[in-house]
């Protein structure tokens, strides 16, 4: 549950304000005001910012679209996700931090937060550990060298009823949160060709017409589907169906974007379900990486390395199987992988190494467990020793 977070200070100023002279008060309050233009987040933005947190450097990739925050951050350890927590004021958010791999156990576990003030090209603000035992200062600010992006974030809604005209009719609803490299050079046409080609969108169209292709593509096919369902126009709540495309940047480096396409879709049935899909787009020579072009393992040493680092990190101990998390008891390398300059990660969707209840599995492999294995090329290019 989000906390709600009450300043004291707030009333104490408010008592000052009304003993200060008229005059004065206007003129500080035109002040404010155009402190906070400056200093106000927008509604909808993709920041990729650098900086310190509890004095280690720290590459953090953050999105929001209206009330939602979402992002990673990395430094000498695997990611780091980030979720909204609480939301202050206009420039003003406290983000929970989670490990993008392996599981908690504890039932009394509390998230590290982070609490960021933007200030008009950064944020600063306090980490703060879950126990509230430790505190450490934030300086991060917005910066893209060379071989990164900046990006725009483009939304998308629309509905559409099963049986137009009649009542409490079942619908169908669509929605995208999608990227736009907001640049006009070569590199960023073709990384815009790559995202719209991921989410569905074919040809040379502008995001919104291509959207709304898409979305007419789906409620056709909806309106086709439920009437074979109940032609004779039932209402029943599994004929609501809902289907929802949200890309981000999980690493923006070196002339490397690696965006993950989340799509989630509920067609009837007990629940929905949902997959992860990275872009691992090697900008640079336009091309969307394979496993091949990161390492050059073979199966059976990625699978040695996979099994002995999902151990670790979702708790299975050595005389356990590994079918106590999976389906089975070995667990394979497959063409879904991202990466960060610390190492090499791949994620698994639900259903396809173990149930949906276990949720996505998804494990690290350190560089420093893949020193001669990696692709020269990559290795180059990461600086990776």
């Amino acid at each position: 549950m989000k906390r709600l977070i009450l300043f004291s200070a707030l009333a104490l100023l408010g008592l000052a304000a009304c003993n200060s002279n008229k005059n004065n008060q206007s003129s500080t309050e035109s002040t404010d005001t155009a402190k906070r233009v400056v200093a106000d987040l927008p509604e909808k933005f993709y920041k990729r910012l650098e900086g310190e947190i509890a004095g280690k450097p720290v590459i953090m990739n953050l999105q929001k679209t209206e009330y939602d925050y979402s992002g990673s951050y990395y430094y000498d350890g695997s990611w780091l996700s980030l979720s909204i927590d609480t939301i202050i004021g206009k420039d003003s958010i406290v983000l929970a931090e989670t490990a993008t791999e392996g599981y908690e156990y504890n039932e009394n576990y509390k998230p590290n937060t982070l609490a960021l003030k933007w200030t008009g090209n950064g944020f600063t603000g306090k980490w703060t550990s879950g126990k509230k035992d430790k505190t450490f200062n934030i300086s991060l600010n917005e910066k893209y060298p060379a071989g990164s992006y900046a990006f725009d974030v483009t939304t998308y809604a629309d509905s559409v009823l099963a049986f137009p005209g009649k009542a409490k009719s079942p619908a169908a609803e669509i929605g995208f949160k999608v990227l736009t490299a907001n640049s006009k050079s070569a590199a960023d046409s073709w990384i815009n060709q790559q995202l719209q080609l991921a989410a569905g969108v074919k040809g040379q169209n502008t995001w919104d017409t291509g959207l709304k292709q898409v979305a007419q593509k789906y409620f056709n096919d909806y309106q086709k589907s439920v009437k074979a369902l109940a032609p004779a126009g039932d209402n029943s709540s599994f004929l609501n169906y809902s289907n929802h495309t949200n890309q981000s940047i999980v690493f923006n480096d070196r002339d490397y974007v690696i965006v993950e396409q989340l799509d989630d879709d509920y067609s009837g049935g007990a629940h929905g379900n949902y997959a992860s899909t990275f872009y691992c787009l090697d900008v640079k020579n336009k091309k969307r990486l394979t496993l091949g072009d990161v390492v050059k393992a073979d199966t059976l040493l990625l699978q040695q390395l996979l099994e002995k680092n999902l151990r670790k990190q979702y708790h299975v101990k050595s005389g356990d199987q590994l079918n106590t998390v999976l389906f089975d008891n070995f667990l394979k390398p497959n063409q879904n992988f991202y990466f960060n300059q610390n190492g090499l990660a791949f994620l698994y969707n639900p259903y396809e190494v173990a149930s949906y209840a276990q949720g996505q599995i998804i494990v690290f492999i350190p560089f420093t467990e893949l020193k001669g294995y990696l692709n020269p090329d990559f290795a180059q290019r990461m600086n990776i020793k």
